[in-house]
């Protein structure tokens, strides 16, 4: 890879210039970057890191890249390089390193942009983690797609990667939900029967008192009601949970482990308390120290459910960074989820991973903080941990916003959204801005066959290249050894946009790793976008004066071998966020 190549450039004039300076050369290496240059006229890449080591080494930054580009005069890898205000290293780099790295490439096919196996980092990425009342609808979407593209993101990048939905199996909510079976199956038998007001009125719910009723007939109509509701919401859990992993599947989407929170309850929760306690870290008291006078916003949960604030036992998360100190455990005895979600988390820790991803809602961002220094009292790592909180979005049909309501019985499932516009537009949609970015989508843009189908664009783009590969064979060109062409054959292409075009496409596998580090998978979304799209401008641009196919042989070549490469890269690009790639596909407007 050109950057790894040119970074470790860097790196020897460095050693050169700051000599056995120690830590300061560690530090500089450590913050090294080398980033593809924004315009043509910079060059192919550019580093600050001059810049970044000035203050410690005591002298200006263009006196520092200047004297690095001096180290680095003469290497074959580069052609030009260039120290530039304030303190940029611009490099230009032989056209021949692109063609090698295009070949290399070619050469690796489905496999190009996959980094090694590394077997020791595992990763867990905990995503969706929907409360089993229910199907899942639009408000699980987004949070279901990120998280598997960035599962996907990471196995890509190198790391084992174990996908975990954490079930919120016990509670007051899921009891709600055996009482809201409980009742419509007593419906179901001609009772004239009252839904509570936070009961569940969805129509799921009668489908799952229908499948009651099927399997045991009329055995709870005369049951104890106690023992008929517990039958029920571990009835409709199970239901629930399969009508999820269903719909999640269909989605392209398999977890590989139900982390079920009543077993935690059980093993956990107690210990984790005791853990606390044995610390000194817990207080019982009519409120939290130091909030008498805190004034909350009338709006947030806080101001809400105050009275349930009121009296209980305290953990000291204020000396971890915490704003304030969270109640545990009620006056009446009840746990707070903040407890179990601890717990949770102590557990994911205990099974060892180096590296932990949990995907929380926009409504959940407040919990991070509490979250981390409960993990912080228990003398853990929370580096370890990384918290992604995913936005609202809103979908739009006709001008309004598609709403739902588990509670109101409106749902809007994410099913009927598979089964409306596809998984891969689903997909795409979730994925085309970063996660904690809020922005609306117009669903009637996915039904259109059109380059105003941002799905459509980008997949089209595939189909056509695929096309063009086609329709060379048939024209008598052979696309078979395109991987072995002589470097004077891929020198000639000549056009700007040819090299950008090359250059482009071999920078999936520094996409994908800069991706995964940072946990954005839109990125990978957003490089398919751009690759697309100066493929489709270099495309119309020159199809009737410098074709793709035409009667030069060896220069088709080349032109073939650079559209192989961007079907790979944009291929592989696709693929690694779960989207497909078609080889074929109907426009609106007649291809070539």
């Amino acid at each position: 890879m050109i950057e790894e190549r040119l970074s470790e450039l860097v790196q020897l004039a460095l050693k050169n210039f700051l000599g056995d300076s120690g830590l300061l050369l560690e530090n500089a290496v450590r913050s090294l970057r080398i980033d593809a240059a924004k315009s043509v006229e910079h060059g192919d890449f550019t580093t600050n890191i001059a810049m970044l080591i000035a203050k410690a080494v005591g002298q200006p930054p263009m006196v520092i890249a200047a004297k690095l580009c001096e180290s680095m005069a003469g290497a074959p890898l580069i052609n030009e390089l260039s120290a530039v205000k304030p303190g940029f290293i611009n490099f230009r780099v032989a056209d021949e390193a692109i063609f090698e790295e295009v070949q290399a490439a070619l050469k690796a096919g489905t496999q190009f942009g996959r980094w090694p196996k590394r077997l020791s980092d595992t990763v867990l990425v905990e995503f969706v983690s929907a409360n089993p009342t229910g199907p899942l609808h639009l408000g699980h979407a987004r949070g279901a797609f990120v998280g598997d593209a960035l599962a996907r993101l990471l196995d890509m990048a190198g790391y084992n990667v174990e996908r975990e939905f954490y079930v919120n199996d016990t509670g007051k909510q899921v009891r709600t939900l055996g009482e809201s079976i409980y009742l419509r199956y007593r419906q179901l038998y001609g009772e004239d029967v009252v839904l509570a007001k936070d009961a569940y009125p969805g129509e799921y719910v009668i489908d799952i008192a229908k499948q009651v009723l099927e399997k045991d007939r009329d055995k709870w109509l005369h049951a104890d009601k106690d023992s008929a509701v517990s039958y029920m919401t571990e009835f409709g859990i199970k239901a629930n949970l399969k009508d999820i992993g269903d719909t999640l599947l269909s989605a392209g989407i398999c977890m590989d482990r139900w982390f079920s929170e009543a077993t935690l309850q059980k093993a956990k929760v107690f210990d984790l308390l005791d853990s606390y306690r044995n610390a000194g870290l817990l207080y019982d008291a009519d409120a939290a120290h130091g909030v008498e006078d805190k004034t909350r916003r009338e709006d947030s949960n806080a101001a809400k459910f105050v009275d349930r604030q009121l009296g209980g036992t305290f953990l000291k998360t204020s000396q971890f960074g915490d704003d304030e100190d969270r109640i545990v455990v009620r006056k009446s005895g009840e746990l707070v989820y903040l407890v179990s979600d601890l717990a949770y988390h102590k557990d994911k820790f205990d099974r060892g991973y180096k590296r932990m991803i949990a995907l929380f809602g926009a409504d959940h961002a407040g919990h991070v903080a509490r979250l981390r220094a409960g993990v912080r009292a228990l003398g853990l790592d929370d580096k370890r941990l990384e918290f992604v909180v995913v936005q609202i979005m809103r979908l739009i049909r006709d001008g309004k916003e598609v709403r739902f309501s588990k509670r109101a019985g409106e749902i809007y499932r994410l099913s009927d959204l598979l089964e409306e516009i596809g998984a891969d537009a689903a997909r795409f949609i979730f994925l085309m801005r970063s996660a904690n970015a809020q922005f609306d989508f117009d669903l009637d843009l996915c039904l259109k066959q059109s380059q105003d189908n941002p799905v459509f664009y980008v997949q089209y783009g595939h189909a056509r290249m695929a096309a063009l590969l086609r329709k060379a064979v048939e024209n008598g060109a052979s696309t078979k050894g395109l991987d072995e062409l002589p470097l004077t054959v891929m020198a000639r292409l000549k056009l700007v946009e040819e090299r950008e075009l090359l250059k482009k496409a071999i920078r999936l596998p520094e996409i994908i790793r800069s991706a995964a580090e940072g946990s954005e998978p839109h990125r990978v979304l957003y490089y398919c976008h751009e690759l697309i799209g100066d493929f489709h401008s270099y495309y119309s641009r020159y199809k009737n004066t410098e074709r793709v196919i035409s009667d030069d042989k060896e220069l088709t070549q080349a032109r073939l071998a650079m559209v192989a490469v961007l079907k790979i890269a944009l291929a592989n690009a696709l693929q690694t966020l779960g989207v497909s790639a078609p080889e074929r596909m109907d426009a609106t407007n007649k291809d070539e």
